[in-house]
């Protein structure tokens, strides 16, 4: 299966992101693992993927040329670029959101860190985006 997976770029939980990765690998074993290259998230996803011998495939966003709608462009293209099987969402904001709202748009499978399905729940947020409460960090 190809995974694509996708959350905020200040996502930095080592633990969440590779349980997240275990039990979707759980439900369908991953050959190819696909993501956006940001930070921790981007790492770590890589670092589990080399350990489980996958084939990796990066999508960094063009921040220099593209500047704040860097994100968004490169989420679009990945998800049509890559050939996704299923979306693995973590926590995130707007640009994971959009990418949750685009995949099932299409009938991409998204689940979320514990393995269940996400549906379009989405409802416009500030400036008409789509917002997913359930990606958004958790806060005490």
């Amino acid at each position: 299966m190809r995974l694509i997976i996708a959350g905020g770029r200040h996502l930095d939980d080592v633990t969440l992101i590779r349980r997240a990765l275990s039990r979707a690998h759980t439900l369908r074993p991953v050959t190819v693992l696909i993501h956006g290259g940001n930070g921790a998230l981007g790492i770590t996803a890589e670092d589990w993927a080399r350990e489980m011998r996958l084939h990796v495939l990066r999508y960094p966003a063009n921040w220099r040329e593209l500047g704040k709608r860097a994100e968004a462009i490169r989420n679009a293209f990945m998800l049509e670029d890559s050939r996704p099987d299923m979306l693995l969402a973590l926590p995130g904001g707007n640009d994971t959101a959009d990418l949750v709202a685009n995949a099932t748009r299409v009938g991409l499978p998204v689940i979320d860190a514990e393995g269940q399905s996400i549906t379009t729940e989405a409802k416009a947020g500030p400036r008409g985006r789509a917002t997913l409460h359930s990606l958004s960090p958790k806060t005490p």
